[in-house]
């Protein structure tokens, strides 16, 4: 008795077993290969890896080396201002009480008052500068964070790679999130090592180049704690940005488009709201990232007011804090990837 296959079986036999719907795991395998892979993204990684080179050579050059016997007379001379403010503060003081002297004469002075570089005649690196250069480093990743973001999903959109991967992974927001936090973790990790780099390279700069840590007097011992501070606010910085970008690529499926809207608008929009009304800064963009990477947060100042104690008008002082900061950074960034995936799970795609 022969077993010939139906029709069913006959077609399963051509077309082979049925392929299976791939893993998240597969997806992001692929992404990271697809992201790491591409031509933009490794011409960019050696352009950042040129320019770190080239920044940290011309602070080692610009910077002159300080001598012992130089610092130990701008020491001297600062000790010796010091004494004589103090000295005159005290005179000043003599048969007054404390609060009135506090308002006539002042407060006594402190190191931290009176920055050794004041009495050099040379130009060292300041150790207050490893922090500054931690945070342009953090600024720079955050930049290319939103380059990269909007070009990873741009470009997919331009040449409609996108199409033929819902032929494979038909469930939209899965496939998107591989992408996104392929994206993430690669810019996360960049961020990171390059802060790393930087926290290797500062301290032999600070000896070849710049002002010990110890002349900063009480400060020295939570200096590096500082600079560790300000190094994660630059890292986390990259997080918002990116979003920003690939949110703004894919809901206008068009890379050129998205980097034209955020100039224009980070360029234009946002000194339009600040000259029309300053009261309104706490809300945008670029005023809470510098409230988000300065030290204790940012503080502007929004329309003029009466000051009854003082008697004249002055700006109003508005305080802005790290955390702030950084929630609004999230909002911004997160409205935009939200919008963005709800266009991308209900619009046809073509």
């Amino acid at each position: 008795m022969s077993h010939e296959p139906g029709a069913g079986q006959l077609a399963e036999q051509i077309a082979g077993e049925p392929t299976a719907a791939p893993t998240f795991g597969r997806l992001l395998a692929t992404e990271y290969r697809r992201l790491l892979s591409r031509r933009f993204v490794q011409a960019v990684a050696v352009l950042a890896l040129v320019g770190f080179g080239v920044a940290v050579f011309a602070i080692f050059s610009r910077h002159d080396r300080l001598s012992p016997s130089e610092l130990a007379s701008a020491t001297t001379k600062r000790d010796q201002q010091i004494a004589e403010i103090q000295q005159s503060i005290q005179q000043c003081s003599q048969g007054l009480s404390a609060d009135r002297a506090a308002q006539q004469c002042g407060t006594a002075p402190t190191p931290q008052d009176f920055p050794i570089d004041q009495f050099l005649s040379v130009h060292p690196l300041q150790p207050g500068q490893v922090s500054d250069y931690a945070l342009a480093i953090g600024a720079a990743t955050a930049m290319l964070g939103f380059v990269i973001g909007a070009t990873f999903i741009g470009a997919e959109w331009s040449s409609k790679n996108l199409v033929l991967w819902l032929f494979w992974e038909p469930r939209r927001l899965r496939l998107l999130a591989a992408k996104l936090l392929a994206l993430l973790s690669v810019m996360l990790a960049s961020a990171l090592l390059a802060q790393l780099v930087w926290l290797a390279i500062a301290p032999t700069l600070l000896h070849y180049r710049g002002v010990p840590v110890s002349s900063l007097g009480p400060q020295a011992k939570y200096f590096w704690r500082h600079v560790l501070d300000g190094q994660a606010r630059g890292v986390l910085l990259v997080i918002p940005t990116t979003l920003l970008g690939f949110g703004m690529a894919s809901l206008i499926r068009n890379t050129a488009a998205a980097f034209g809207i955020g100039f224009v608008y980070f360029a234009v929009v946002e000194n339009l709201i600040r000259a029309v009304n300053r009261d309104w800064q706490p809300y945008l963009f670029t005023t809470n990232l510098g409230a988000w990477v300065s030290n204790n947060g940012l503080t502007v100042f929004g329309k003029e007011v009466f000051d009854r104690q003082r008697g004249y008008v002055t700006a109003r002082p508005i305080h802005l804090s790290n955390l702030h900061g950084a929630v609004a950074l999230m909002i911004y960034s997160g409205v935009v990837l939200i919008a963005a995936l709800i266009v991308f799970r209900r619009r046809d795609i073509s």
